[in-house]
């Protein structure tokens, strides 16, 4: 299985040169030519290494500008649901509590009237017993 491994615009230019500083010096110890010729060829070797470093730096440059566009995009996008979501349950929680006051005023509607009626049936029950109390008096005066 093969891994993909990423590494950073440093490690890429730095490994760039490197390899350039080491295949140049190889080549002054290696190569039967004359000074001029390795110098000249060290030269363009040199050259070439600048412009696959530019390259390089270039790609870099392009593949964060393009993260970069992609996060901001995922970003926005991840704010944009939580938006919808935070105004779903604002929603939610609103009709809960209209759902709440509504059944809490046909509680105190029922506990009211059974209150009412309880009051009333002790004003029936006082009036009964003080008609009650009045003719046991009446009947003890003419007794």
């Amino acid at each position: 299985m093969m891994e993909e491994k990423n590494f950073s615009f440093t490690t890429v230019v730095a490994s760039f040169f490197i390899g350039g500083i080491v295949g140049a010096g190889l080549a002054l110890f290696l190569a039967p030519k004359p000074g001029r010729e390795i110098r000249e060829e060290l030269k363009e070797t040199t050259e070439e290494l600048r412009e696959k470093a530019r390259m390089a730096a270039e790609e870099a440059r392009l593949k964060l500008i393009t993260t970069k566009e992609e996060l901001e995009e995922k970003a926005e996008e991840v704010k944009s649901a939580l938006e919808e979501k935070t105004e779903e349950i604002k929603e939610e929680l609103k009709e809960k509590a209209e759902e709440v006051v509504v059944k809490s005023k046909e509680v105190l509607e029922e506990k009211t009237a059974t209150l009412r009626e309880a009051i009333e049936a002790g004003k029936e029950a006082m009036e009964k017993e003080k008609e009650r109390l009045l003719a046991k008096i009446k009947k003890e005066e003419t007794a």
